[in-house]
């Protein structure tokens, strides 16, 4: 198991358990290999980043931590349990959540709504619970509300919470998709692309929140993004990936500033 060091003071290191660790990991489509052996490590409260150029694996890596994917080897443990063949619907429920490149809200339904769909894996209640109206799923749906309302005042979206999100800009459509991923309170974030279509205001603003919100829950954040710039105002370490490689890892300025990262983006003649 890894140990990461974080400096909090000069010569006064933190040391952290990883709470996720992913271990050579290998996965191909057909002829097509997307992931060739990457590992990496996410420790409690930290954010680190997952760049590198399109194709490189970024998003294969998360749909193997997510259950969307089953590697072809390999090991992926969070809190020590090992994620690899285990089910979609086990995995949210150990405390990983997850927003989507492309979002995946309900239009037509209001904001509240969409942010209550995300609690299916904290709520006790089956099918004949439900159909019974048996109290326990009052009592569930009650909470999970209060939870949502509570949420959605964090994220300034008290004001729109009744309103169909379908009709909300797209950068509250983004800040609704991260309340729906943060309501069953995981441990582990997984963003993917936040900055995709925003403007550089909202872009910020996102940083910020995510910022906060990692701080306030303690909760590990890995996120997959192209945006430089958010890159460097939030991420503790960089993890860089090209086909489907381990490039570099580190600091974002010592990632940014590693001749291989520079070459991967930009090419040789750069």
């Amino acid at each position: 198991m890894r140990i990461i060091r974080l400096e909090t003071e000069p010569g006064s290191p933190l040391v952290l358990r990883p709470l996720l660790e992913v271990d050579d990991i290998h996965l191909s489509f057909g002829g097509v290999r997307a992931l060739d052996g990457p590992g990496l490590t996410v420790a409690p409260g930290e954010i680190v980043g997952l760049i590198g150029p399109n194709g490189a694996g970024k998003t294969s890596l998360f749909n193997c931590i997510s259950g969307l994917y089953a590697p072809d080897s390999g090991s992926i443990r969070f809190a020590g349990e090992e994620l690899v063949g285990m089910p979609r619907h086990r995995i949210a429920r150990l405390g990983i959540g997850r927003t989507f490149q492309n979002l995946g809200l309900i239009p037509r339904l209001p904001v509240l709504h969409n942010v209550l769909a995300g609690t299916y894996r904290t709520t006790r209640g089956g099918f004949w619970a439900t159909a019974l109206a048996l109290p326990q799923v009052a009592r569930d749906e009650e909470r999970a509300t209060s939870d949502a309302l509570k949420l959605l005042h964090s994220l300034d979206l008290l004001d729109v919470a009744l309103e169909p999100v379908g009709t909300l800009p797209f950068g509250t459509q983004k800040r609704v998709e991260l309340a729906r991923a943060l309501i069953g309170e995981p441990r582990l974030l997984l963003v993917d692309e936040p900055a995709n279509g925003l403007v550089h205001s909202e872009v910020m603003e996102l940083a910020d929140t995510i910022r906060r919100l990692a701080g306030e829950r303690n909760m590990a954040v890995l996120v997959v993004e192209h945006h430089m710039g958010l890159v460097r105002s939030i991420c503790d370490r960089v993890v860089v990936l090209d086909f489907g490689k381990l490039l570099a890892e580190g600091r974002p300025r010592e990632v940014a500033n590693d001749p291989r990262v520079v070459e991967a983006y930009l090419g040789t003649a750069a």
